[in-house]
C-alpha cells in the first residue's frame, strides 16, 4: 500500500478497503463514473486528502479518495475506452481493418454483451462518424454473423453476446430449439434454423431428430390448437425444401392433408396465422381442395378479416 494511503487509513480518513482500491487508480490508469463517465486520473495529492480526474465534461476534478475509491471503476488496459483514449488512430485503423475485433473488445469491456445503440455510442463521433457508422455496422454485422464467435439477436434492442468457448453458431440454434417449452417458442427457434440451415455441414446427423419432433408437435396440436399444427407444418416443409438430405418421419402428413381435416375450421385458424403462412395455406387450397376450391375461398372470404382479401 502506498505510505500517504497507509497514513490516511491510519488517521481515519480512508478505509483500508477504500485504500486497496485506491491503489488501482493511481495517476495514468482510466477510470468510470456512473454521471460523469470516462475520465482519467491525472493526480494524487494525499496531503489534501485528494485525487484530480478529467472527465469529459469536467477538467481536472478532484475528488475526496474515500469517495473516489467508492464511486471509480478501474478500468484495464485493454479496456476498449482506455485503448481509444490512449492512441485513438490505431482503434481507427482496427475499425477500418479488423471490425471484428473491435466488437470483440467492446463486447467484453461491456461485460460480454452490448446493444447496437451502446457499440454505437463508444465509437460514433471520434471513431467514425455517424454516416461511417451506419454503412460500417451493416458490413461488420455480416462478418459478426460469419465468425460464429457471436449470437446475434434478431432485435437491434436486444445484446449481442460473446459465445461461450467452443459452441457454434450451430450448436446455439439446436440448443434454442431443445430449451423451448412452448409451441411458439418452438417455432421461433425453428424459424431461425431454416433461417441458418446452410451453416449446418452435417444437416442430415444435426437436423434429422427435429422433423420427428415437428411432426409430433403438429399432430399433438391439431385438435385443440390446429393454427399451431399448420405452423408446424410449413416450418417442416420449409426445412426439407432447404435441406434435401432431410425427409418425414410421418407419410400422409402433408399441408393438403391438415387443409381437408381442418377444412370447417379454416375461417376461424387462418386469421391466427401470421400473414405469410396464411398465404401458404390459401396458395395451397386448390391442390388440397379440387374444383371446389374457389367455392371454399369464396366463404373464407366473406367470413373472414380483411387481410384475406389480399391473399387470395
Amino acid at each position: 500500500m502506498d505510505a500517504e494511503a497507509q497514513k490516511l487509513v491510519e488517521s481515519g480518513k480512508l478505509t483500508a478497503k477504500a485504500a486497496e482500491q485506491l491503489e488501482k487508480l493511481k495517476p495514468g490508469t482510466f477510470c468510470l463514473h456512473k454521471s460523469w463517465g470516462f475520465g482519467r486520473v491525472t493526480e494524487w495529492n494525499l496531503l489534501l486528502n485528494q485525487i484530480v480526474i478529467d472527465f469529459a465534461s469536467k477538467k481536472a476534478h478532484p475528488m475526496q479518495v474515500q469517495y473516489a475509491a467508492e464511486n471509480l471503476t478501474p478500468l484495464a488496459r485493454e479496456h476498449f475506452l482506455a485503448r481509444k483514449a490512449n492512441n485513438l488512430t490505431s482503434i481507427k485503423t482496427l475499425a477500418k481493418e479488423e471490425p471484428v475485433a473491435v466488437v470483440r473488445n467492446i463486447v467484453e469491456s461491456l461485460g460480454g454483451q452490448a446493444t447496437v445503440a451502446q457499440i454505437g455510442e463508444w465509437l460514433v463521433n471520434d471513431v467514425l462518424t455517424e454516416a461511417e457508422w451506419k454503412r460500417w455496422w451493416e458490413s461488420t454485422k455480416k462478418l459478426l454473423k460469419a465468425s460464429g464467435a457471436f449470437s446475434i439477436p434478431a432485435k437491434n434492442t436486444e445484446p449481442i453476446h460473446l459465445r461461450a468457448e467452443g459452441l457454434s453458431h450451430t450448436d446455439e440454434l439446436i440448443a434454442s430449439f431443445n430449451k423451448a417449452r412452448q409451441p411458439k417458442e418452438q417455432i421461433a427457434a425453428l424459424e431461425q434454423i431454416i433461417r441458418f440451415h446452410q451453416q449446418f455441414k452435417e444437416p442430415e446427423k444435426q437436423l434429422q431428430p427435429f422433423i420427428a419432433t415437428i411432426e409430433n408437435m403438429a399432430v399433438r396440436n391439431q385438435k385443440m390448437h390446429p393454427e399451431l399444427a399448420f405452423e408446424f407444418i410449413i416450418a417442416r416443409d420449409d426445412l426439407l425444401g432447404r435441406v434435401p438430405q432431410l425427409r418425414t418421419t410421418h407419410i400422409g402428413l402433408t399441408l393438403s392433408k391438415l387443409i381437408l381435416e381442418e377444412e370447417k375450421r379454416l375461417i376461424s385458424v387462418l386469421p391466427k396465422l401470421p400473414a405469410a403462412k396464411e398465404k401458404r395455406v390459401l396458395q395451397a387450397l386448390p391442390s388440397a381442395l379440387g374444383p371446389r376450391w374457389t367455392e371454399r375461398a369464396l366463404c373464407l372470404m366473406q367470413g373472414s378479416h380483411g387481410r384475406m382479401v389480399t391473399q387470395i
